[in-house]
């Protein structure tokens, strides 16, 4: 029987469903704009505001809809993570689709909606099918967003790519999934991981077939190298509002579910010994990959992108950690990954929208000057580039690898924080390269009109991407009473 409560803990994903909806019916009836912007940022302001009016309602252990739903701390935080950046590229992108040539606004925002829906629908799954429908939900969605620029051939490129791609590695995480059904007789996360407590010792090699498709369906979607090939392209192809919610929001949500995937149904010791070692290994190159590759670029995006690369490889060294230290580590990182990458992006789609036809408007080299011409952006720009690379004053990425490294070393894998600490040596100068551009290299910034709604985002940004280094307590103690509520079977949690 449905209650109030199962309402409650599913409000964000009913308020953007019927939000997609109403705005389809838009698209043939009225054609309003400001109706159209209104009915979006109605729902994601809505859809935010949901888990904080029900907050009450997340505690530990609770489930909606007969248990299929997840209703607890971490979905409560990931609800806010995901909703909350949503709200953030709207207001980054809502004022540039015009200067981007898209067309058919309504189907734009409709599939934005729908994207998030299934990003939420996956964080929040308590049953592997349900968790299958919103990872097609959110795909699905994002290959059409990826290809939605119809006069850029990249963006057409970005769309295919995605698709064949995405589409494979689909195909491999749901036959992880049938593998574990035929396995454990259920498709419940929690009795998945009281089989494998109980019984999974004597499945031997089918139970690690399953838990390797599985883990290269959640490294594909996070982004984690060798599975990374898709990302450089779909970033830099997509519209750029799209390349920010993809790397700030959609990366968020693929973490978040990898995170209790992995610890919940996969975290009794045994099991866990042999997976780590293959995580070890990913995080390792995925860092060094993403980093080593992303100083060569010349485009920011394709920059940004290969950065991106790199902060999932410092995320998965977290993973390593099951327990309060590494989820919590996770959680503020993410937090402050999105903050400084969101005003990144907002720099970038303010030069690009300066760019003439046939120009790379992306371009590093359009950054030539900025800096001396346009101080305050070139400031704003300069904070980001900083928190990015792990140093002041972009405290919040400086303290939220702090966090991840010394999970790590808690949980014995020092050697890895070896890795990670000179790759985030390495990724200075790439970083470090922008900020050249903008106050050592001659060049003539064409006259930049930053929209109020991007500029104002830039500035809440770099705010919060200082207040959090300096005053981190609130937020990492958030992630630690959400990672509370999650199951690690005993014995893999660390401090």
């Amino acid at each position: 029987m449905v209650t109030a409560l199962d309402f409650q803990l599913t409000a964000p994903i009913l308020i953007l469903t019927l939000g997609a909806l109403l705005l389809l019916l838009v698209e043939v009836t009225l054609k309003s704009d400001s109706l159209r912007n209104g009915i979006t940022a109605g729902s994601l302001v809505a859809s935010f505001l949901a888990p904080i009016f029900f907050r009450d309602a997340y505690t530990v252990g609770q489930t909606a809809f007969g248990g299929f739903v997840y209703g607890d701390s971490f979905s409560w935080i990931a609800n806010l993570m995901i909703t909350g950046g949503s709200l953030a590229a709207f207001v980054l992108g809502y004022k540039s689709i015009e200067s981007q040539k898209l067309s058919s606004k309504s189907e734009f925002y409709s599939l934005v909606l729908m994207s998030i829906v299934g990003a939420l629908v996956l964080v929040s799954a308590r049953e592997l099918i349900l968790l299958f429908v919103g990872l097609e939900i959110m795909s699905i969605a994002l290959y059409t967003l990826s290809a939605f620029n119809l006069w850029s051939s990249r963006s057409s490129e970005a769309g295919l790519k995605y698709f064949l791609m995405g589409s494979m590695f689909s195909a491999i995480f749901l036959y992880g999934i049938a593998l574990l059904y035929g396995l454990s007789g259920s498709l419940m996360i929690p009795d998945v991981a009281n089989w494998v407590v109980t019984d999974g010792a004597s499945s031997g090699v089918i139970l690690l077939l399953a838990l390797g498709l599985v883990l290269v369906g959640f490294a594909f979607k996070i982004g984690l190298a060798p599975f990374h090939f898709w990302v450089p392209d779909v970033y830099q192809g997509a519209p750029t509002v799209i390349t920010a919610f993809m790397a700030c929001v959609i990366k968020s949500a693929a973490v978040l579910v990898a995170l209790r995937g992995l610890w919940v149904m996969f975290g009794e010791p045994t099991v866990f010994a042999q997976w780590a070692d293959l995580l070890w290994i990913l995080a390792a190159l995925t860092m060094t990959v993403g980093n080593l590759i992303a100083l060569r670029q010349k485009s920011l995006k394709r920059m940004l992108a290969y950065s991106s690369i790199s902060h999932a490889g410092y995320m998965a060294v977290a993973m390593l950690a099951p327990g309060i230290n590494g989820g919590a580590a996770i959680l503020y990182y993410l937090v402050a990954y999105m903050i400084m990458t969101f005003g990144a992006f907002a720099v970038v789609m303010a030069v690009a929208d300066t760019a003439k036809e046939g120009e790379e408007g992306d371009s590093i080299e359009r950054f030539n000057g900025l800096g001396l011409r346009y101080p305050m952006v070139g400031v704003l720009m300069t904070i980001f580039m900083f928190s990015l690379a792990g140093l002041p004053p972009g405290f919040a990425g400086f303290i939220g690898k702090f966090y991840v490294f010394s999970a790590a070393v808690e949980a014995n894998y020092t050697g890895l924080v070896i890795i990670g600490v000179i790759n985030s040596a390495i990724s200075c100068y790439y970083y470090l390269r922008v900020l050249v551009a903008m106050y050592f290299t001659k060049g003539e910034v064409s006259n930049l009109n930053v929209k109020a709604p991007a500029y104002a985002l830039m500035v809440v940004c770099a705010l919060f991407a200082i207040l959090l280094g300096v005053f981190p307590g609130a937020l990492h103690d958030m992630g630690v009473d959400a990672i509370k509520g999650i199951n690690i079977p005993v014995g893999t949690v660390t401090k």
